[in-house]
C-alpha cells in the first residue's frame, strides 16, 4: 500500500514539466507507451504531414502537432496498434533560401561561385540542425512519437520512390515538357505552380499606364489600351477587343482613340461614335519601340472574350511571352511570344535601352519614354492582386521557360471521385478540394534549382526521353554503371555525373538540370513510409491513412499531393479522414507575424506558460475558426481549468491526509448510498461516454468543453456541497472523489500529459503503487455504456441545479448575500431525498414539496419552464443572528488562512470586539464556531495583544490564533 505525497497549492507547472520530461526519459516510458499495443488487431494509420527542418518550431507548428499527438495518445489508450512515425521536409526552396540568407548569397551565381556539392551540404547540414531542434521541441510539447524512426524527404529512399513514381506518370501518358509563359520568381530564378501562386497573391498598389497605339495608315487615330505592368509593354504583339463590348471613335483634343464605351465615360469623352467592333478586329497598328526584338512582328487587333470594360479601356495589351493567358491566346491565333527577360528577371539583348535593367524597376523609364513618342495617355496609381514568391516573398514577373509537368486533366475525374471518399473535417474542405480539383491546371513539378529531388528524365537529341525509376534502372542504361554503385547521392552535383546511353540511338545523355517541386517530397509518403515496393503486405496494413491532419491550406498541396501520387499509383484515396484547421491569430485577432511583433516562438511561450495550457488553448478551439493565442487568452484557461483541477486535487490530498485516508480495493462506486457521491459517479461515466463519442468523431474541441465542464462541476457542485463530509473525514466521500478524480486523469492524458502524470503518479502510484500501471499514459482510456448510467440521478440533480439557480437569483434580485440564512422555500420538485441538498444550496431552514405555486407577503417566485421556485425573504431576529454568525465564520476562516495555517492545524482561537451583537452571536455558538473554524477552542478576551483584524457588518473584530 503507497502513501499519497504533500501537494503544492502553488505547484509550478513549467518546472514541472520538465521534470516529467526527465522522468519520462529515465524510465522509458515512450518506448513502453509505443510498444503497448503491438500486434494487437485494431490498427490505426496516422501518417505525419512533414514539417519543414529549416527553422524553430512555431506555435502554428505546435497547433498541428497537438491534434496529431492527442489522437495517437487517444487510440493508444483505446488499444490501437500504431506506428507513431514522423516526418521532416528537407528539400526545395523552403531550405535553399534560407542558406542562402545564412551565406549572404544573392543570386544563383553565387551558389554556382560556391559550388554545388557545398551548397547541398550546407543545406542537409541545416536540415539535420533543425531536425533536431525541432524534435526536442516536439518532446517539449509532450508529444510521445518514434522519433528515432522519423522519415525525412531527403532520404535516397524518399527520392527514389519518387523516381518510381515518376516513371509510371512516364507509361501512363501522364509526363510532358512545355515551353510556356511561367510565373517565375527572379530572385530564387525558378519558376512557381499553381499551388504555390495560390499561395503568394498579395493586394499591392501599381502604377498603371494608359497607352496610345497608333493605327497604321491613319493620321492622328490611336487604339487605346491600358495595362498595370508597364514592363510588358515592349514585348508586345497583340491588342484583343471582346466583341460582347460596344465600342466607339471618342474624339479629344483633335485625336481620335478607339476604347470600350463604358470606359470612355469614365475617361472624360464627351464625343463618341459608336463603332461595329468588326471594324477593330485585324486593324494593324505601329509597334512601341523600334528595338531588334521587334523586328518583323506584325501587331493587330484580334478577339478575346475574356477583355473586360470594368478596368481600363476594353482594349487589353497582349504580350505572349508575358503570360500564361497572353501565352494561349498567341498559340491560338498564331502569333508569336518575345520573352525579354533573363533567369534574374533582367531584359536580355535586343530591347535597346532597356537591356540589362530589371524589369521592376524600369516603370518610370517607359512612362518617359512613351511619352516622348506621344504614347503616354495618362498614368494613375491601381490596386491589384499579383503573385509573390511564396518563400522569399520577392514580386513575381513572367517569362517563357521549359517546364516539365504531369498532365492532370487525363485523371481529374478520377481524382475528383476519390477525394470525396475521404471524410472532410470541416465539410468545407471537402468542397475546397473538389472546387481546386475542377479549376486546377497540370502540375508544373521541374524546378530551376539546386537542392532537391534530381528529377531523373535523360532527354536525347534524338527525341526520346528516358525516364528511370530507380537505381537498378539507372544502372543498367548508365554508360557508367560502377558510377551508380559509388554514388555519394542522388542530389546534384553527384548525381548529374552519371550519363546514360539513349535507348533509341545509342548516344551518351547527361540528366536534365531540373529539380523537384519540394510537394512531390511529401506526397510520396503514403508509400515511401510504408514500404510499398519492399513489402506490399505492409503497405496493405497500414494504407490508407485513417487520419491526417493540417492547416487548411493544406488542401492543395499536401492532401492534393498525397491524393495525386495515390491515383496514379494505385487508383485509390491515400486518406480516410482528413482534419483541417484555420489561422493562428493574437489575442486581438490579428494574423501572428514577426514583422508585426506579435509572433510567440514555441520556446518562448513553453518556458513561460507550459506545454499543457498550450495545447489546452488548441484542443478548446474549434477548428473551423481561427484560434487565438496570448498571454490573457492563456491566463483565462488557466484559471478556469488549470487551477480548478489543481485545486481540486490539492483539496483530495489534503483531507485525504488528514484523514489518514487509504485506498480501499473493495470500494464500489455503484453501491453508494449518498445522493452526491451517486450523482458525481454517474456524472464521470456520462461524461466519459461524451468524451469517448467526440474524439471517436474528432470534435476535440467538444471533448474538450465536455472535460472542462465537469471539472467545474467536480469543484464548485460536488466538492463545495460535501465540504462537510470531506473535513469529517467521510470515507464514501473521499472514496467518491478519489474514485472521479483518477477517472478524470485518465480522460485527460491524451490532451495535458503533463499534470495528468503527476496527479497520476501521486493518486494511483502513491496510494496502489502494487497493482498500478508505471504511468498514465499506458492505461486504457475509461469506456461506458448508457445501461452503465443511473439517467434518473443524472436528469433530477440536473433539475436540483437549476432550481437552486433559480433561487439565488430571487436572493440576487433582493440583494440578500447567500451566508444570510431564510426561513422556507416552496419548489414542485417532487423527489424528496434531494430537497436537503436544494435547501442547503438555498441557506433555507425548511423546503417544502407544493404543486402549484404559493403566494403571499414576503413569498418571491421565479419560474423556468413548469420548475419554479418561492423564497420567504422575511428577516426574522433568528435568521439575522443566523446570518450575523456566518459572517463572523467566514470572517475567522479568511484571517485563518491570511495567517498561514494549514487545513487540519488545531489551534485557540482568541476574539475582542467592542460590539454587543457580535459578542452576543460568538457567546450563543462559540462550541459550533470551535468546530467550524477547526479551533480546538474560541473564546472571547477583553482585550487582545498583536491581534489580526477585520470587519463583520461595520463591527471591529480581533483575533488572535495560538498553536
Amino acid at each position: 500500500m503507497g502513501k499519497l505525497r504533500d501537494v503544492n497549492q502553488r505547484q509550478d507547472f513549467v518546472q514541472m514539466e520538465n521534470d516529467l520530461l526527465k522522468w519520462w526519459d529515465e524510465k522509458g516510458t515512450v518506448q513502453k507507451y509505443m510498444h503497448k499495443n503491438n500486434g494487437k488487431e485494431k490498427r490505426f494509420s496516422f501518417i505525419d504531414g512533414p514539417i519543414t527542418a529549416n527553422n524553430p518550431m512555431g506555435l502554428h507548428h505546435a497547433w498541428a502537432r497537438t491534434y496529431k499527438d492527442l489522437v495517437c495518445r487517444y487510440k493508444g489508450m483505446k488499444g490501437f496498434d500504431q506506428r507513431y512515425q514522423m516526418g521532416f521536409d528537407c528539400q526545395g526552396l523552403w531550405v535553399e533560401v534560407e542558406v542562402e540568407k545564412a551565406l549572404g548569397f544573392n543570386s544563383k551565381k553565387d551558389i554556382y561561385d560556391y559550388g554545388l556539392g557545398n551548397f547541398t551540404d550546407a543545406c542537409v547540414a541545416r536540415v539535420n540542425k533543425y531536425s533536431a531542434i525541432q524534435t526536442e521541441q516536439s518532446k517539449r510539447l509532450g508529444m510521445f512519437m518514434d522519433w528515432e524512426n522519423s522519415y525525412y524527404t531527403m532520404s535516397k529512399e524518399n527520392n527514389l520512390y519518387i523516381w518510381n513514381f515518376l516513371k509510371k506518370c512516364h507509361e501512363k501518358g501522364l509526363l510532358y515538357k512545355n515551353h510556356s509563359a511561367t510565373t517565375w520568381c527572379p530572385r530564387c530564378e525558378t519558376g512557381l505552380s499553381e499551388h504555390e501562386k495560390a499561395d503568394g497573391y498579395k493586394e499591392i498598389e501599381d502604377t498603371s499606364v494608359y497607352v496610345k497605339f497608333r493605327i497604321l495608315g491613319r493620321e492622328n487615330e490611336y487604339l487605346l489600351a491600358w495595362t498595370t505592368t508597364p514592363w510588358t509593354l515592349s514585348a508586345n504583339v497583340l491588342l484583343a477587343v471582346n466583341p460582347k463590348l460596344e465600342y466607339v471613335k471618342a474624339i479629344k483634343e483633335g485625336v481620335t482613340y478607339y476604347l470600350a464605351s463604358k470606359p470612355s465615360r469614365k475617361l472624360g469623352f464627351s464625343e463618341a461614335e459608336k463603332v461595329d467592333v468588326k471594324e477593330l478586329l485585324d486593324m494593324k497598328y505601329e509597334s512601341l519601340y523600334d528595338i531588334p526584338a521587334q523586328k518583323g512582328v506584325d501587331h493587330y487587333v484580334v478577339k478575346w472574350e475574356l477583355v473586360s470594360e470594368d478596368d481600363g479601356t476594353g482594349i487589353v495589351h497582349i504580350a505572349p511571352g508575358c503570360g500564361q493567358e497572353d501565352y494561349e491566346l498567341g498559340l491560338e491565333v498564331g502569333a508569336p511570344a518575345i520573352s525579354p527577360l533573363d533567369e534574374s528577371g533582367k531584359y536580355t539583348e535586343g530591347y535597346g535601352d532597356l537591356t540589362g535593367k530589371y524589369a521592376h524597376d524600369v516603370k518610370d523609364e517607359v512612362f518617359e519614354y512613351l511619352k516622348s513618342k506621344d504614347l503616354l495617355f495618362k498614368t494613375e496609381n491601381f490596386k491589384h492582386v499579383y503573385p509573390h514568391c511564396w518563400r522569399c516573398k520577392t514580386k513575381c514577373l513572367f517569362r517563357l521557360e521549359n517546364n516539365w509537368f504531369i498532365n492532370l486533366d487525363k485523371i481529374r475525374e478520377e481524382l475528383k471521385k476519390e477525394a470525396e471518399k475521404a471524410d472532410w473535417v470541416p465539410d468545407y474542405a471537402g468542397k475546397r478540394m473538389q472546387d481546386w480539383l475542377k479549376n486546377m491546371g497540370d502540375w508544373m513539378i521541374s524546378r530551376k534549382r539546386f537542392y532537391g529531388l534530381s528529377l531523373p528524365f535523360y532527354e536525347c537529341d534524338c527525341g526520346e526521353l528516358t525516364v528511370v525509376g530507380g537505381l537498378e534502372d539507372l544502372k543498367k542504361v548508365a554508360v557508367d554503371p560502377s558510377k551508380v554503385d559509388n554514388l555519394k547521392s542522388i542530389h546534384r552535383p553527384w548525381v548529374d555525373e552519371i550519363e546514360i546511353k539513349c535507348p533509341k540511338c545509342g548516344k551518351d545523355v547527361s540528366r536534365v538540370s531540373d529539380v523537384g517541386d519540394c510537394w512531390l517530397d511529401a506526397g510520396v509518403v503514403p508509400f515511401s513510409t510504408l514500404k510499398y515496393l519492399e513489402d506490399k503486405s505492409y503497405w496493405e496494413k497500414w494504407f490508407p491513412a485513417d487520419y491526417v491532419t493540417e492547416m487548411i491550406e493544406q488542401v492543395r498541396l499536401w492532401f492534393y499531393s498525397m491524393l495525386v501520387f495515390g491515383v496514379v499509383m494505385e487508383g485509390k484515396v491515400p486518406y480516410k479522414k482528413v482534419l483541417t484547421f484555420a489561422e493562428m491569430r493574437d489575442e486581438s485577432n490579428d494574423k501572428m507575424s514577426k514583422t508585426k511583433k506579435n509572433y510567440i516562438p514555441f520556446d518562448e511561450a513553453a518556458d513561460k506558460v507550459g506545454s499543457d495550457l498550450i495545447r489546452w488553448n488548441f484542443a478548446l478551439s474549434p477548428y473551423g475558426k481561427n484560434v487565438r493565442f496570448g498571454w490573457s487568452v492563456i491566463e483565462d484557461a488557466r484559471r478556469q481549468f488549470m487551477l480548478p483541477l489543481w485545486n481540486s486535487y490539492v483539496y483530495f490530498v489534503t483531507y485525504a491526509k488528514l484523514h489518514n485516508w487509504e485506498y480501499d480495493k473493495s470500494f464500489d462506486e455503484n453501491k453508494l448510498s449518498d445522493l452526491m457521491d451517486r450523482w458525481v459517479v454517474n456524472a464521470t461515466k456520462n461524461v466519459a461516454i461524451e468524451v469517448n463519442s467526440a474524439m471517436d468523431n474528432y470534435s476535440f474541441y467538444t471533448a474538450a468543453t465536455r472535460l472542462q465542464d465537469y471539472v467545474m462541476d467536480l469543484s464548485t457542485w460536488y466538492i463545495r456541497r460535501s465540504r462537510d463530509r470531506f473535513k469529517g473525514g467521510n470515507p464514501d466521500a473521499l472514496n467518491t472523489l478519489y474514485y472521479a478524480l483518477v477517472s478524470l486523469v485518465k480522460l485527460l492524458a491524451p490532451f495535458m500529459p503533463f499534470i495528468t502524470e503527476e496527479m497520476y503518479q501521486n493518486l494511483v502510484i502513491g496510494a496502489d503503487g502494487d497493482n498500478a500501471k508505471e504511468s498514465v499514459h499506458l492505461e486504457d482510456y475509461p469506456e461506458f455504456t448508457e445501461a452503465d448510467l443511473d439517467l434518473k440521478v443524472l436528469e433530477t440533480m440536473e433539475k436540483v441545479r437549476k432550481l437552486s439557480s433559480i433561487g439565488l437569483k430571487i436572493r440576487d434580485e433582493k440583494k440578500i448575500k447567500l451566508r444570510q440564512p431564510l426561513g422556507l422555500a416552496y419548489t414542485n420538485l417532487k423527489e424528496e431525498q434531494y430537497l436537503p441538498i436544494l435547501q442547503s444550496e438555498l441557506n433555507v431552514s425548511e423546503v417544502k414539496y407544493t404543486e402549484k405555486e404559493v403566494a403571499g407577503d414576503n413569498l418571491t417566485t421565479l419560474k423556468d419552464g413548469l420548475d419554479f421556485i418561492t423564497l420567504s425573504t422575511e428577516l426574522t431576529k433568528e435568521l439575522k443572528q443566523a446570518g450575523l454568525y456566518r459572517e463572523v465564520a467566514r470572517a475567522v476562516q479568511n484571517l485563518r488562512k491570511e495567517a498561514g495555517l494549514v487545513v487540519g492545524q488545531k489551534v485557540r482561537v482568541l476574539l475582542n470586539t467592542q460590539s454587543d451583537l457580535l459578542k452576543s452571536v460568538v457567546s450563543d455558538n462559540i462550541d459550533k464556531l470551535a468546530t467550524d473554524v477547526g479551533a480546538t477552542s474560541v473564546k472571547l478576551e477583553d482585550s487582545l495583544d498583536n491581534a489580526m483584524l477585520t470587519v463583520v457588518e461595520s463591527q471591529e473584530l480581533a483575533v488572535k490564533f495560538e498553536k
